[in-house]
Parts: structure tokens; C-alpha cells; sequence
């Protein structure tokens, strides 16, 4: 499927198609470019759910980029959406939660066919069940700090109390989480 940014004329064409929200400019970036983040994230201890979720996060911040006139037209989309998916997926990496997977630093493009690690698997998969005993108020918390990168004051004014308050809040928080590494690792479940 030959998409719109293979036959561009100028390559100013895929930041307008952005900005008029055009299905085929989203549909052509997608098909272009999800390959490459998808085997980053893999390769790194992701699976291709976490790798959509990155380049769907790295999409929006295009997005808004070209909406806000923050990108110039004449950049490079695809170094664009790997730079932020690759650091998103590195600030996931980073997390509490992952603190014991080890980061493979290489960009080399990985062969989908490589088997991923059955272990991660299911780490990922307890860890993602953990993350959803927390409240609702501690993701909100955690996904603005962590996954979008915003300051605790920032997110204290978009919630409507003091910075001092998310502070506490994302202590305790972590707190749940660090509780539940047993939990995360499977190790409650061989003892039991």
C-alpha cells in the first residue's frame, strides 16, 4: 500500500495532513513508522500492545507538535516519533516497577520472529495487574508524572489542591507499588 508520504511533493504535505486531521497522512505515518518503534520496544522488554501504546503517545505529541507550530513541516516525522516513543518507553523502563529489567541500549532493528522472553511476559502482565489495583486518583498521579513528564505542581493546579498534597500522593503511591513487587516478580504465587 503506497500511502500518502511516499508520494509527497512537498514535504510539508504530512505536517497539513496532520493538522486537517486527515485519516490517510495518520494511516500512512502508522504504517511507515510503527514497525521501527515496535522493535525497539520489544526488543526491550516490551510487547507490541506496550509498543502501540508508545507510538499512539508518540503520535499525540506529533500531533499537537505540528497543531502548536513547534515542529518545522520539512522534519523528519519518523526520527520525530521514534525519539519520543523511544524515551517514553525509556521513562517506562525506568519506573519503579522495572527497575530489575535490564535496557538494551542497541537500535539495531530486531527480527519480529525472535521469540520474546515468556518470563517478561508475565511480569508485564502482573505488573499490569497490580497497577490496576491502584485508585484511580494514584494512576492519574503517576501517569502524569511518570508517562507525561509533567512537574507535581503542574499537575497539583490540573487537579485543584496544593503541590504539597500530589506529593503525598504519589509517595504513597509508590509505596503501594513497591509493596506489590512480591506480587510483580511472582514470588507469592511460588510460595503459596
Amino acid at each position: 500500500m503506497e500511502g500518502v508520504l511516499s508520494h509527497t511533493t512537498t514535504t510539508a504535505q504530512w505536517a497539513e495532513g496532520l493538522r486537517r486531521n486527515d485519516p490517510k497522512t495518520l494511516s500512512s505515518l502508522y504504517t511507515r513508522h510503527f514497525p521501527t518503534v515496535c522493535n525497539y520496544v520489544q526488543q526491550n522488554n516490551g510487547s507490541e500492545d506496550d509498543a502501540r501504546d508508545v507510538f499512539q503517545e508518540s503520535m499525540v505529541v506529533l500531533w499537537l507538535s505540528v497543531k502548536e507550530g513547534r515542529i518545522v513541516p520539512e522534519a523528519d516525522p519518523g526520527g520525530f516519533i521514534f525519539r519520543v516513543a523511544k524515551n517514553k518507553w525509556l521513562d517506562v523502563l525506568r519506573s519503579a516497577a522495572h527497575r530489575n529489567m535490564k535496557v538494551v541500549q542497541s537500535e539495531r532493528i530486531v527480527d519480529p520472529t525472535d521469540v520474546v522472553d515468556a518470563d517478561i511476559e508475565e511480569r508485564i502482565v502482573r505488573l499490569r495487574g497490580v497497577y490496576d489495583k491502584l485508585d484511580d486518583k494514584c494512576r492519574q498521579v503517576l501517569d502524569q508524572f511518570y508517562y507525561e513528564r509533567k512537574d507535581l505542581a503542574t499537575i497539583a493546579t490540573g487537579m485543584g489542591v496544593e503541590e504539597e498534597s500530589i506529593r503525598t500522593i504519589k509517595y504513597r503511591c509508590m509505596m503501594k507499588l513497591r509493596a506489590f513487587r512480591k506480587a510483580i516478580r511472582g514470588e507469592e504465587e511460588r510460595q503459596g
